[in-house]
């Protein structure tokens, strides 16, 4: 976990602007930043990860390693450069949280010296992307920036891709545009910059270096070649709760900081970057801030994968059958807390890593999703469920399976999602719609077996989840939801006659 935040001390007048606020505490010179990092999908988790991590280390450096400023490229909406164009692309981050003594602290963050539309400034950010002084490109442009298909390869039929795969010169995606600054940067014999992904996809830097391979075979196999050979791709596991914006937002810099700010983040204290230590060239130090560089990032893959994202779809599984509004509620009651807890369990026992690492991960992922002052919808924790259960759960099973670790626990969240999905409703009759793929949702009306749903192979291991996953609807069918969480708890008589 990262510890970077440093508050601000605020003057005893007051201060407008976040501008004039910066201006009065400014912890380094951003005239004097060069770019060092093109950053592709400047949104709000960019701003509450990476754009932090930046800003803080700028801050903690000399001079020379005034080299790092952020160009942000939006190649979708544009509603990130009209909010901090008039700000100067500086604003407030809060850390928030119920769980700690200081709950509120505040801080201007100022590593982004631009943003610019990359469609409307396509030869500009090329040019930018193609200067000696730049060695990252970074991204967090969601699985979608990235045109994939369901396994995670480059869907050449997608429309955008199609057309950059036609006019490779000008360039309208974020693989499009990567692509043409390294054969450019190879013509100019400038050393290719380091390709970085950010996003929530399981080896994000194999999957985009194959996106980016997969497209330019297609252009010029020489080109092809060359980045196959030279550029790098490095793997990252990036981890922070940064919550969809809310109109109380606006209140936290009022309070804390006295300005106004457009678009602020608000997020929670923990913080973490792991990045596999494979650079073409030029890097911060990022280690000296406590980033984890790594040659081997395999390790916190499996745990932010299992202990964050996967318990995260199991709490809404369960809170969508309970018809709880809020993820932090769901925690709050006893017989899910209880439950989870239990599940976390079985979740390391599958899981080949020391169980010191797991048992570390066990022990903050509860407080951070009970932080009520974050508030997190359920609704959109269990929206896309049916590829949530494929990403982040599958991999569990089979691994529970490979272990012979009992799977009792590990299906019963999947079976109270698809008792809530099927009836459309919550066990009290508060009504549920399935926010999923359409074949996923008629497959699930249809009553479908979840292998079914999924498209998993017919063997012995999806047969056994298939089994497992029937008694526990049964359970919740027959004693509902809460006295079956109970009953999994102590895998008692219940589970044993259902089981028989």
């Amino acid at each position: 976990m990262l510890n970077l935040f440093r508050p601000i001390e605020v003057p005893n007048y007051h201060l407008n602007t976040v501008t004039a606020l910066w201006r009065e505490q400014t912890p380094y010179n951003r005239r004097a930043l060069n770019t060092g990092i093109v950053h592709f999908g400047p949104g709000r988790f960019f701003r509450g990860h990476l754009a932090c991590i930046m800003h803080n280390y700028l801050a903690q450096q000399d001079y020379q390693e005034q080299r790092w400023g952020i160009c942000g490229v939006s190649l979708k909406s544009q509603s990130t450069i009209n909010s901090l164009k008039p700000q100067r692309f500086l604003y407030t981050l809060t850390q928030h949280s119920s769980c700690t003594k200081n709950r509120d602290s505040a801080e201007v963050i100022g590593s982004i010296k631009e943003i610019v539309n990359g469609r409307d400034k396509r030869e500009y950010v090329l040019a930018k992307m193609t200067t000696s002084s730049v060695h990252l490109v970074t991204l967090t442009i969601t699985q979608a920036g990235y045109c994939l298909d369901k396994n995670f390869n480059l869907d050449t039929a997608n429309a955008e891709i199609a057309q950059d795969l036609l006019n490779p010169s000008t360039p309208t995606t974020a693989i499009g545009f990567i692509v043409e600054a390294l054969r450019r940067r190879r013509d100019r014999a400038l050393t290719p910059f380091t390709i970085l992904s950010c996003d929530n996809l399981p080896k994000n830097g194999d999957i985009l270096r194959k996106a980016v391979l997969t497209y330019t075979e297609q252009i010029n196999p020489q080109l092809a070649a060359y980045i196959r050979n030279c550029a790098a791709f490095p793997n990252t596991v990036v981890d922070r709760i940064v919550p969809q914006e809310q109109e109380s937002d606006r209140h936290y810099p009022s309070r804390l900081l006295q300005v106004r700010d457009r678009s602020p983040i608000i997020t929670e204290p923990f913080l973490q970057f792991v990045v596999e230590d494979n650079f073409t060239s030029d890097r911060p130090k990022w280690e000296n801030t406590g980033v984890i560089m790594t040659p081997d990032i395999a390790p916190f893959l499996y745990l932010k994968s299992r202990f964050l994202n996967a318990i995260h779809s199991f709490i809404a599984c369960l809170a969508v059958r309970a018809g709880i509004e809020y993820i932090h509620e769901a925690i709050e009651l006893p017989e899910i807390n209880s439950f989870i807890r239990l599940l976390m369990e079985d979740i390391a026992a599958a899981t080949p890593v020391p169980y010191s690492l797991c048992e570390e991960y066990i022990t903050q992922v509860l407080p951070r999703l009970s932080n009520a002052n974050l508030p997190d919808l359920t609704e959109r924790i269990a929206s896309e469920t049916a590829r949530k259960i494929g990403k982040y759960i599958l991999p569990i099973l089979e691994d529970a399976y490979r272990r012979k670790v009992s799977m009792k626990r590990l299906t019963l969240p999947i079976a109270a999602w698809l008792l809530a999905a099927r009836e459309a409703a919550s066990e009290s009759g508060k009504r549920y719609h399935v926010k999923d793929a359409a074949s996923a949702v008629s497959a699930i009306q249809e009553g479908a077996t979840i292998s079914g749903i999924l498209g998993w192979e017919n063997c012995e291991q999806t047969r056994i989840i298939e089994n497992e996953c029937d008694r526990a609807l049964q359970e919740i069918q027959t004693y509902g939801l809460l006295a079956a969480l109970k009953n999994y708890c102590d895998l008692g008589v219940l589970n044993e006659t259902a089981s028989a």
